[in-house]
């Protein structure tokens, strides 16, 4: 006859040396796979000062500074009259059975009235004027990229601490279990819980330290190499903050760096369509001269005359006709892309709306709380008055909510982030405290 055994809600009411003493020998060796907690930081840096540091160690930054100033330069060179051209020419004239040398000067001064010199310049102007956008660009994405791995990073490193913290109240199971083992076949399917429980702990654990290391180690793309992991503070994100899209659309559509871009290319269209209307008329010069020839007496001659290039005979008009449509294109697309930004605001609102309520529902004082609950049920265990299995279901879903209360404020960071690379905010960093 079978013999029956009691239903887990029954086991969990008895003693709980009872089923320690069955679990001994299905537990692996103590600490076997014990991970350290993040080592004490010896630095502690504000998201303030880490951007500070990115953006003056960014090589990228200094970069485009040189290239700004390569365009206003050439566009400075490019307005400049060109210089006088000198033509010297020698030989020998003969005349009446005599001969003798004969020398030829000419110097040309060309006079760049039709104003190419000037659209020229304002095209370089323009390109300056891009690669300005393209550095304030740049020096917002490298804020906002510093931003999301610090909070990405902070995250990581409290659930690296967290992770050690729950180890050592793992550690209670080792020292409560002793003796022999009797085991039923109730109790060692509890036993196999706790053993599966310990090795994901102990995956958690390793993930953890790479996780939080791996975030600082994109931080130091920015940053001067070190080879600590200091402790890095963020503000919280509350999740206080609602964005209007009203609001937000018209300084974005002024601001957003593509559509600054585009807005400058429409410009350089309209530039190379005058340079190619003017390209038709022709370019004058003023020019002097001297001659002086001897075959029998000297002659000397000089000269001051003014010329002037023949035109194109069709007047550039296949030249006029392309740069007309290079215009209508940058006009199209500078269209197309307002559209799109439109459409891409109205995700990236949504989305951030979604990562806002989620923060909500997980302010600051949950972490807290959760470690006390923690406290107050490792007491409670010690002293036998809560059961194991219950102890690990706390422990685990305890452990769930810590992580996404972490995760709800690295994915708000992130949303927030995509906005305000659309709105270019410069002093997104110490408006943090707001949203």
């Amino acid at each position: 006859m079978k013999k029956s055994f009691p239903p887990l809600s029954v086991l969990r009411r008895t003693s709980f040396r009872g089923l320690a003493i069955c679990i001994c020998s299905l537990i692996p060796a103590p600490r076997a796979f014990a991970q350290e907690a993040p080592p004490p930081a010896n630095e502690t840096y504000t998201l303030a000062r880490l951007v500070e540091l990115a953006v003056r160690n960014a090589g990228l930054l200094s970069s485009q500074d040189a290239r700004i100033e390569e365009a206003r330069l050439a566009a400075s060179q490019a307005r400049a009259w060109p210089g006088p051209s000198l033509d010297f020419l020698a030989g020998r004239k003969r005349g009446a059975g005599t001969g003798g040398p004969r020398y030829e000067f000419a110097l040309a001064q060309p006079l760049p009235l039709a104003g190419k010199q000037k659209l020229r310049g304002n095209l370089l102007d323009l390109e300056a004027g891009s690669r300005r956008v393209q550095r304030s660009a740049s020096e917002t994405a490298i804020t906002l990229d510093v931003l999301q791995l610090a909070y990405e990073y902070a995250a990581n490193r409290k659930k690296a601490a967290f992770v050690a913290a729950r180890q050592e109240r793992f550690d209670l199971i080792r020292e409560y279990v002793s003796g022999r083992a009797f085991p039923t076949p109730q109790r060692m399917a509890e036993s196999r819980i706790v053993q599966n429980r310990l090795k994901l702990l102990s995956s958690d654990a390793i993930r953890s330290q790479a996780g939080y290391k791996a975030s600082f180690d994109k931080l130091r793309v920015y940053l001067p190499a070190s080879g600590e992991y200091p402790e890095v503070e963020v503000p919280w994100l509350s999740g206080a903050k609602e964005l209007d899209e009203k609001e937000l659309l018209p300084g974005i559509l002024e601001n957003e760096p593509g559509l600054r871009l585009q807005r400058l290319a429409v410009n350089k269209a309209e530039s190379a369509k005058d340079l190619a209307r003017k390209d038709a008329l022709p370019d004058a010069a003023l020019a002097t001269s001297y001659e002086q020839a001897k075959a029998g007496d000297t002659e000397r001659n000089f000269g001051l005359g003014f010329s002037l290039e023949l035109p194109f005979w069709n007047g550039n008009r296949a030249g006029r006709l392309s740069a007309e449509q290079g215009k209508l294109a940058e006009a199209r697309l500078l269209a197309f892309e307002e559209q799109k930004l439109r459409a891409e605001l109205t995700r990236a609102l949504a989305e951030y709306e979604a990562a806002r309520q989620t923060a909500q529902k997980y302010p600051r004082s949950v972490l807290s709380g959760l470690e006390a609950e923690l406290k107050e049920a490792e007491e409670g265990f010690r002293k036998g008055q809560l059961d194991l299995l219950t102890f690990l279901e706390l422990d685990s879903s305890a452990a769930e909510v810590y992580d996404r209360v972490l995760d709800a404020q690295a994915e708000l960071a992130a949303r927030l982030a995509g906005i305000l690379a659309l709105t270019q905010e410069r002093d997104a960093v110490n408006s943090l405290g707001s949203y």
